[in-house]
């Protein structure tokens, strides 16, 4: 069994306007991270993941591999350090100096912790040029560390100088293939949110420095929402807000102006990088032409901050299902009790097997082996801790056979360890992934 007093959890209580290393707290899921023990600042920007975060940041990272996959894409792993001399080459050196974190070597090389990686992508493409036509289009995809220096990093994870993200870069032999690839990435994403049961709104959004013909932010309405953007209630069309107004520009009808995060981005990047860095393909007939190439991020970190400032309450941690730490967490009677006596750690046991006979629950169950506390007292903390599937063994744990209190979705009933488990076989039955 897993126990939770052998989880490296160090819970605190944050007084209010208080700092944590000189760290402000300015949003609900810093806060609630901090408290549960999931998360701590090392200084400005930086954080140590502890392994109940790690745990749920695993989850979502598998979770994304498979939504890109399912478009065709496939991994790779590029170094941290980016020859500054390839952003110098397509103008982003000068640009996005300020929020570069560089580094020279021992001769005197100049390096930058890369936040993105579309030079790097299109010198790879260069070093094997010319490729032929018939290998396009491509798509590659990295989940890494990237580095931004900030000029203010706050929220804790959702604005970080260091922070986990995917990364796609696609190649192709024409913009209506790049086209094409984008609308296989556009529905795995869609794939994604949909199975983290989150509302994330597609909007069309400038390129900026990143350059191309046109992109799309996906973004997550939250209260803490850096961002705002306008949602049609009558025809769900979404845009960022800007001077026009509000009036949907689908169907002109008034629109709902929301705080939102952004947690996703894609582009059609055109051949900005590839004719810079001379990535070229050879068509079916005359001389070699630049890759056209497309790109799509994913802040990780980020967007698992974003789901909890979406979903949860000011007190209490609320997880998309698909990544929470742990789904389901038992607990067991206090000791020395009646129902200690009836129902001890050898019925907790057979509990936790019935669980684990669930194939969406398989290692994923967690005991509260703290028997010294009530139960009233482990449950306040299972709720903010925001565990799926809450198992108390009550009062109704001495009845013949055992019934167990068991919250799911916030809504709570008596049920049999046999009932538990058929109820638990036919909700995770119908949980959606990507495909």
């Amino acid at each position: 069994m897993r126990y939770l007093s052998r989880i490296f959890q160090p819970v605190i209580t944050i007084p209010k306007n208080a700092k944590i290393k000189n760290t402000e707290i300015t949003c609900k899921s810093q806060k609630l991270l901090l408290e549960c023990g999931l998360v701590r600042p090392t200084t400005s920007g930086f954080f140590t993941l502890l392994p109940l975060a790690r745990r749920a940041l695993d989850k979502l990272e598998n979770l994304i591999k498979t939504c890109i996959e399912s478009s065709g894409a496939q991994r790779l792993s590029l170094p941290a350090l980016t020859s500054a001399g390839l952003w110098a080459k397509t103008g982003r050196l000068e640009n996005a100096a300020a929020e570069l974190l560089t580094l020279e070597d021992r001769h005197n090389k100049k390096y930058l912790l890369a936040p993105t990686y579309e030079e790097a992508i299109a010198e790879l493409l260069s070093d094997l040029k010319p490729i032929s036509y018939k290998q396009l289009p491509i798509i590659l995809y990295q989940i890494s560390n990237k580095y931004r220096d900030e000029l203010r990093p706050k929220h804790g994870l959702l604005r970080a100088r260091e922070f986990s993200m995917l990364d796609a870069y696609g190649a192709h032999a024409s913009s209506d293939c790049a086209l094409q690839v984008y609308g296989r990435m556009a529905t795995a994403y869609e794939h994604l949110f949909r199975a983290l049961h989150l509302k994330v709104h597609k909007v069309e959004a400038p390129s900026g420095d990143m350059g191309g013909s046109f992109s799309h932010e996906w973004q997550l309405a939250a209260t803490s929402g850096e961002d705002q953007i306008k949602v049609c209630p009558s025809c769900s069309h979404a845009a960022l807000l800007n001077d026009e107004g509000t009036r949907c520009q689908s169907c002109g009808k008034d629109a709902e102006i929301l705080q939102s995060i952004e947690v996703g981005h894609t582009f059609i990047l055109g051949t900005k990088y590839s004719e810079a860095l001379e990535a070229t393909y050879c068509p079916p007939s005359g001389p070699p032409l630049p890759i056209i190439m497309s790109c799509y991020g994913i802040g990780i970190t980020r967007l698992l901050a974003a789901s909890l400032e979406a979903l949860s309450t000011e007190k209490a941690l609320r997880w998309p299902k698909a990544i929470a730490p742990y789904s389901a967490i038992i607990i067991g009677p206090k000791e020395g009790s009646k129902e200690w006596n009836d129902h001890g750690m050898d019925q907790v046991k057979l509990v936790y097997d019935a669980l684990n006979s669930v194939p969406a629950l398989r290692s994923d169950v967690l005991v509260d082996d703290r028997h010294g506390l009530t139960i009233g007292k482990r449950l306040l903390m299972a709720d903010k801790m925001g565990y799926p599937i809450v198992i108390a063994c009550g009062k109704e744990s001495s009845s013949n056979p055992p019934r167990y209190e068991v919250t799911i979705d916030g809504a709570t009933q008596l049920c049999t360890a046999q009932e538990l488990v058929q109820i638990l076989s036919d909700k995770y039955a119908h949980l959606e992934y990507c495909t």
